[in-house]
């Protein structure tokens, strides 16, 4: 029985261990018609756990509430502000969540105009001042109304937190995580069903057109440009698949996500690669061969020793050994295994 409600500051209760089984029962309570849904604030909670989950740290299973609510923030920009998409069922009480509120007073606050589809524009193209700025806000929202409520419908065996410790995060039963990496897409696929019916109630029908495809656009990035100079300023002067030559102009080379952008729903620089466009095409959505990995780990050796912003956060949570459970997951999850270029040079 749950100890854990929506309000409560902490969650201490011993983890024991979990079966597979049980936790997807415990997925299945918190995501179904049956758990308590207001807003949309467990489906975007549980997609922002399961994309960051390759950001979890191996040795605590301690992942950052910052991290949680960066892609939380990232997926409302999109759906609120881009789409348009209502995120709670219209009540007497409230016309918007707080969430919502929040990102329409920073729209207000900086003269950002939002109010017609499909004219903000992408939550990447904010400066990183006003990024941190309008994340802390929807992440004090993200504190008080979801962490409590998901762990309770989760049992209190999902994580633990302490809004007041210093911490700053959760902390995974590692039952639980080690389930998450290895149906994460099944996961994911379950998550976006629920909040596909919740966002079909609470919209009009002509707003409700396509929503899977909304849902996965509002957390890709359009811009890879900067992941693209580190790599040129890195020296990466040859196609890593195929070994041919790049052309020099840095907006034409295509920007690769080593393990698919598809399965991962992350962008990190451990994992993108400089291709030349057809190996860029022709590998689509497939994972990589084997035979690529030795090259991937040294080329990782090296570049996480790059004194840059960018590299020092993106290599945070990096390890080697993350990578390959990356790739065996999404080969469990069903994607197409052992693409290689035709042409080695």
């Amino acid at each position: 029985m749950s100890q854990t409600r929506w309000n409560s500051d902490s969650n201490s209760v011993p983890f024991r261990p979990i079966a597979e089984d049980d936790v997807i029962a415990m997925v299945n309570k918190a995501l179904s018609g049956n758990s308590h849904h207001t807003t949309t604030y467990k489906y975007a909670f549980f997609k922002s756990l399961i994309d960051n989950v390759f950001n979890v740290d191996l040795d605590t299973d301690f992942l950052s509430y910052d991290n949680i609510a960066s892609r939380f923030t990232e997926i409302y920009w999109n759906l609120v502000l881009n789409y348009h998409l209502r995120q709670e069922i219209k009540t007497s009480r409230h016309e918007f969540t707080s969430v919502e509120k929040e990102l329409f007073a920073f729209c207000d606050k900086y003269g950002f105009c939002y109010k017609e589809k499909m004219s903000i524009f992408p939550f990447e193209s904010l400066k990183p001042d006003l990024q941190l700025e309008i994340i802390k806000n929807v992440k004090k929202q993200m504190m008080k109304n979801v962490v409590a409520a998901f762990c309770g419908d989760t049992d209190d065996q999902f994580y633990h937190f302490n809004k007041k410790d210093k911490s700053d995060g959760i902390t995974l039963n590692h039952d639980v995580f080690v389930a998450l990496v290895k149906y994460k897409s099944v996961f994911e696929k379950q998550n976006y069903y629920e909040w596909i019916k919740y966002l079909e109630k609470a919209n009009l029908e002509e707003d409700s057109y396509a929503l899977a495809n909304k849902l996965d656009a509002s957390t890709e990035r359009q811009n890879l440009n900067p992941y693209r100079v580190i790599l040129k300023d890195f020296n990466q002067t040859r196609c890593f698949y195929c070994g041919r030559m790049l052309k020099e102009d840095n907006k034409s080379t295509p920007v690769d996500h080593f393990i698919p952008w598809s399965f991962v729903k992350d962008d990190k620089l451990w994992n993108f690669v400089l291709a030349c466009p057809y190996c860029n095409s022709a590998k689509s959505n497939i994972l990589p061969a084997r035979s690529y990995f030795s090259a991937i780990k040294e080329r990782n050796a090296r570049l996480c020793n790059v004194d840059l912003p960018m590299v020092r956060q993106d290599f945070k949570s990096y390890s080697y050994f993350k990578l390959e459970e990356m790739w065996h997951s999404a080969v469990f999850n069903g994607f197409e295994e052992g693409w290689s270029a035709k042409v080695m040079l």
